[in-house]
């Protein structure tokens, strides 16, 4: 809308004589549903349409008095120099484009442009709020009410984790007050491994837990990816082998990039567990390694059955799982880490059968948006 002001009032600048350009122009302003007003070259009032009238006081008061001075809110504003935008937007011809801007009490959409002459020297300025204050609360309580929902499913999901391991102690405590004569050492022993197995299970889904709601943005290091994927390889290799399982690292990045090592590490021992747990005894999962033109990958092959193409979009949501006893917590993490450094992580079917995780990591730059977990 402000665009097409400007046009059209450089329009009339080429086909009005100066002493009608006024005129036609506060015409033009009149016609708009926006707040606008327009200045001369030293930045005084010219035009001050009836939608600013009605905001920020009659035009009377506001004609030939310089921009700041018959908008005093703009002087006020702690978020923005107008006086500084105002200034290099007319000797400059710059813009100043605020889609979403605290102005007072209200929210508004601004815009300070320049209105040039038939030979491209610039004559005034324009300025243009439009005040979306309504609908900005509105979308501020549509993403509290969506926060809201998510704390919701959070604790619903923490409340069926954590409820069958806490059965599970109940139990066994229970048969050991009731039979605790009448049991062997063996028996017993056996109950209090089972009973420290769900102490366990609760103490690595509170872990999870406090690393989903950690935010900020990553503490990047030069790091090499392959060191921190050899250790997250060696540190898992005892669990493959109990379970009779196979990990194999196939190095191939010789790279340093700047990462969060400890997010990094988690990420990718979250994968490479994920895949442990899949394949089961005798299975085999394969880490390998590459540096691409404008990333540095790491692939997770498994040679379990797969993940159905239905489930692969569902992966990476909270508690989401087909595993029994699965908390639905790693994969997320996993993405949560991978975004939070411009990255991406995806799950593909491996050629041959099981399912494949690449992670791709951006040589430089990250990005310390929201991450989606």
């Amino acid at each position: 809308m402000t665009t097409r002001f400007r046009f059209y009032s450089e329009v009339l600048l080429r086909v009005l004589p100066e002493e009608d350009y006024a005129l036609r122009l506060e015409a033009l302003a009149e016609a708009l549903p926006l707040a606008v007003a327009a200045t001369d070259a030293s930045g005084r009032v010219l035009v001050w349409n009836p939608a600013l009238a009605a905001w920020m006081g009659p035009r009377e008061a506001a004609v030939g008095r310089p921009l700041l001075e018959a908008l005093p809110a703009l002087a006020a504003d702690p978020n923005l120099d107008w006086g500084l935008a105002l200034h290099a937007c007319l000797r400059e011809g710059a813009r100043c484009d605020l889609p979403r801007h605290p102005l007072g009490e209200r929210v508004v959409r601004a815009t300070l442009g320049p209105m040039r002459g038939p030979s491209g020297q610039v004559l005034g300025a324009v300025l243009a709020l439009q005040d979306i204050t309504r609908s900005a609360r509105e979308e501020e309580r549509r993403r509290l009410q969506a926060r809201s929902e998510a704390v919701a499913a959070l604790g619903a999901g923490i409340a069926h984790e954590i409820r069958n391991p806490i059965n599970a102690l109940s139990l066994n405590l229970q048969l050991l007050r009731e039979r605790i004569e009448d049991l062997p050492r063996e028996a017993i022993a056996a109950k209090a491994d089972a009973m420290i197995a769900e102490l366990q299970r609760m103490e690595s889904l509170v872990a999870h837990l406090l690393e989903v709601s950690r935010g900020g943005p990553p503490d990047l290091a030069p790091e090499r990816v392959d060191d921190i994927v050899a250790a997250v390889v060696e540190r898992l290799d005892g669990t493959a082998r109990r379970q009779g399982a196979q990990v194999v690292f196939r190095p191939g990045s010789v790279r340093q990039l700047p990462v969060d090592r400890a997010r990094i590490d988690r990420a990718v021992h979250n994968v490479v567990r994920n895949a442990l747990e899949a394949v089961g005894p005798a299975g085999r999962v394969e880490v390998e390694t590459r540096d691409d033109p404008h990333s540095t990958v790491i692939v997770v092959d498994d040679n379990g059955p797969g993940i159905a193409p239905a489930d692969r979009k569902r992966v990476f949501e909270l508690f989401f799982t087909r595993k029994r006893g699965g908390t639905g917590l790693g994969l997320p993490l996993a993405r949560r880490a991978v975004e939070s450094h411009g990255g991406e992580i995806e799950v593909l079917e491996r050629p041959g059968g099981g399912a494949r995780f690449v992670i791709h990591l951006p040589l430089a730059g990250t990005d310390t948006g929201p991450a989606r977990a």
